[in-house]
């Protein structure tokens, strides 16, 4: 990544997004907002952050996270994401 390069991460969960992981929105153009499993054809797959969170977790767990570290970095990233912005 360049420098200058600005890192997209999904608006919904925080993943970083690339091209290929980039959602759809209904027509089937890409969304560079939200990765392809937050955004399917248009429709947001979550609407609770605690489902999101448990779907998360697993992930972060695989990737080094313990299970209580993961969960305070979901619980207080998430707020910053614009999907969650005033919901929350």
């Amino acid at each position: 990544m360049d420098r200058n390069e600005t890192r997209r991460i999904c608006q919904c969960c925080g993943m970083p997004l690339t091209e290929d992981l980039l959602g759809r929105n209904e027509d089937g153009t890409t969304n560079a907002e939200y990765c392809k499993w937050c955004l399917v054809d248009g429709l947001y797959t979550y609407t609770d952050p605690k489902d999101l969170i448990e779907v998360c977790v697993p992930h972060l767990v695989a990737q080094g996270f313990t299970e209580e570290q993961a969960r305070t970095y979901m619980h207080g990233m998430l707020p910053h994401l614009g999907y969650w912005r005033g919901r929350l």
